[in-house]
């Protein structure tokens, strides 16, 4: 081939380098500027009078004891997730026939980046949440859902094995 037959093809495919560089570049720019801080979750303190378990007693007068159940779990170095924090619950008095967990794992198989589980106490519903990178807690009283009024957290959950452990 003469050598003028190439040029345009050089050209050509410089103008194509140029281009798909000038793209590439373009789309970093899309990709720089601040990157988003996730706020610091602050669990509670220690209660300077330690609330105790109310057998018998309503969701809201055993809400100081559940979110100080939550604290002193998440402050230790249990894992977070669903069956120890339904065992902790357990110990602390409460029946797991009417609680529900979490499952440890998303649909993907990552690790959870909650595990929530909560207590049904008659039309009421203690649910807590332990965040796995920070070990910060969570819980709130709200009120049971479902046809029958027996459900705190929607959707599929996991199993609780019955003896809390």
């Amino acid at each position: 081939m003469p050598r003028g037959m190439n040029r345009p093809r050089r050209a050509a495919a410089a103008l194509l380098a140029v281009t798909a560089s000038a793209a590439l570049l373009a789309g970093c720019s899309l990709l720089e500027g601040p990157t988003p801080q996730t706020p610091p979750r602050e669990t509670p303190a220690a209660p300077e009078v330690a609330p105790e378990f109310i057998p018998g007693g309503t969701a809201e007068e055993n809400l100081p004891y559940f979110s100080e159940v939550l604290r002193a779990y998440g402050s230790g170095t249990s894992p977070i997730q669903g069956q120890p924090v339904v065992d902790a619950v357990v110990a602390a008095g409460f029946d797991p026939a009417l609680m529900q967990v979490s499952f440890d794992q998303s649909k993907t198989n990552l690790v959870a980046d909650n595990i929530f589980v909560s207590v049904r106490v008659d039309a009421s519903c203690l649910i807590g949440q332990l965040v796995s990178e920070d070990r910060s807690t969570f819980a709130v009283v709200e009120p049971a859902i479902g046809p029958n009024g027996d459900i705190c957290l929607i959707g599929k959950t996991a199993p609780i094995a019955q003896n809390g452990g």
